[in-house]
């Protein structure tokens, strides 16, 4: 009987150790408000991130369109305009008679 008491007694040691083990592991572990306020913050985060590329995405584009512009409008050097040539008069010639054949 003595014997069957030991080995008790030993597995109840062993189980209170295994038992503050498991106390210390849930302590660690995230709780359901430690989770929700991860998830609430990444959303935020992301929202955040969406603005900016979106923000960015307009800037850049606003930016390649003036430069685009500008280069456009100046890569031509801009001459002068020529000044016009008179009208071109054609007169009507009277029509020439040819001789006519002799037999």
């Amino acid at each position: 009987m003595e014997a069957r008491v030991a080995k008790l007694e030993d597995f109840a040691d062993e189980t209170r150790e295994r038992l503050a083990r498991i106390e210390t592991r849930l302590e660690e572990t995230a709780t359901k408000a430690d989770v929700e306020a991860l998830r609430v913050e990444m959303h935020k985060g992301f929202a955040d991130i969406i603005k900016w590329m979106v923000g960015l995405a307009v800037v850049i584009s606003a930016t390649a369109i003036t430069v685009i512009t500008f280069v456009l409008n100046n890569a031509v050097p801009k001459t002068p305009p020529a000044t016009p040539q008179p009208p071109i008069i054609v007169y009507p010639q009277p029509a020439t008679v040819a001789p006519a054949a002799r037999p």
